[in-house]
């Protein structure tokens, strides 16, 4: 009964304080998900200590991620994606070779050893796909051309993000690395992807058909989400995240007549667990990592102050090999940003497998959650700027 009871609890701290702290930022002319970010960081085990993560919040986070991909992936258009491939793919690769070498030297830099500067680089090739589609809709520009070019891009940026993560865990554990190994994984990645698609065009309008027919209400909806969540679920067990899955599936859906009643039926959840997972990517700041008062911070600030700008500067550039007229280049670039989950979960796998200290972890995590906070501000200022 005590579980229960403050699960309920803290499901209502995190919905109150993410509705109250978005209207701020909304007020102050910022994105809603500003907002939502600090109040995990003031409701979090850092400040009043108010929510603290458990298995079940995790859970119910991850399917607010899934969501927010599976919302921008129904409001696509696949054939506009298509289109973006080409540059989509030439925005990943650079995306995540500058990021990883820029790491991999500034670590080196520091005086730490070649296995920790390998694991840091392969932290900062993540992108946060959740983070740049959130801002992208408060701002109505995900049917924009350089959404559509950062959204490819991301998804192409996990899969590549993926092998190195792999290729790396078998350094640290002592395995050997092959190019076997590395062709095995980015091959299955690669594969789902097509096959989940591909299959989906091919069967999705068909089944959706027969389901219209039913006479249930909202049966259209129910299916699709069920969809959804299959996809992400397979998408989990091929090693690539959940978030890729329900990316996908969405794009699948969104050729299907019922594109439009799937969107709008989709919205009263997103509004309720999309919030969710943003307030509890902020819990997971530690804002005594910033006092530089604190023995050992003032190193920590240093090397993450390093990061931070190569970072961005890695991602930033990026954007600038789509030779394309009419592109906004730097928007791109800093949409490919934020490290998000994406990078937390990686720097957490450097820290079980005992690759960083926790000195070396604050820093990486300093830097993942300074990009994730920076990049909604860079990119509103960036948007309304381009619309004078």
């Amino acid at each position: 009964m005590h579980e229960i009871f403050g699960f309920l609890i803290s499901l209502t701290v995190i919905l109150v304080s993410a509705k109250l702290f978005g209207e701020i930022a909304v007020r102050f002319g910022q994105s809603a998900i500003i907002g939502e970010l600090l109040a995990g960081v003031i409701i979090g085990p850092s400040v009043f200590a108010l929510v603290t993560e458990t298995p079940v919040l995790a859970s119910i986070s991850e399917l607010g991620a899934i969501i927010l991909l599976f919302e921008v992936g129904v409001s696509s258009d696949i054939r506009e994606f298509a289109k973006a491939g080409g540059w989509a793919t030439a925005v990943a690769f650079v995306g995540v070779i500058l990021p990883y070498f820029f790491g991999y030297y500034t670590f080196l830099h520091f005086g730490l050893s070649s296995t920790q500067a390998i694991f840091a680089g392969a932290v900062l090739t993540a992108t946060s796909v959740g983070i740049t589609a959130r801002v992208f809709m408060d701002l109505k520009k995900i049917e924009s051309r350089e959404a559509k070019i950062v959204l490819g891009a991301a998804v192409i940026d996990d899969v590549i993000g993926l092998t190195i993560l792999a290729v790396v865990l078998k350094l640290v554990t002592g395995g050997t690395v092959t190019f076997g190994t590395i062709a095995q994984v980015s091959g299955m990645a690669v594969l789902f992807l097509v096959l989940a698609i591909g299959a989906g065009l091919l069967i999705a309008p068909t089944v959706f058909r027969f389901i219209t027919k039913m006479k249930q209400e909202n049966v259209v909806l129910v299916m699709a989400f069920a969809f959804c969540l299959l996809i992400a679920a397979l998408s989990s067990k091929v090693g690539l995240a959940p978030i890729v899955g329900a990316f996908a599936a969405g794009l699948v859906l969104s050729s299907t007549p019922q594109k439009e009643e799937i969107r709008k039926g989709i919205q009263p959840l997103y509004v309720f667990f999309v919030p969710i997972f943003f307030v509890l990517m902020g819990t997971n700041v530690d804002v005594s990592t910033f006092n530089p008062f604190i023995p050992g911070n003032g190193q920590i600030l240093l090397l993450a102050g390093v990061l931070f700008i190569v970072a961005v500067a890695g991602k930033a550039a990026a954007g600038f090999v789509v030779f394309k007229k009419g592109i906004n280049k730097l928007l791109i670039g800093v949409a490919m940003v934020p490290r998000g989950e994406v990078g937390l979960i990686f720097a957490g796998i450097g820290l079980k497998n005992n690759v960083f200290g926790s000195h070396d972890y604050s820093a990486l995590v300093v830097v993942i959650m300074l990009t994730t906070f920076v990049t909604p501000f860079a990119l509103k200022y960036l948007i309304t700027r381009e619309k004078k």
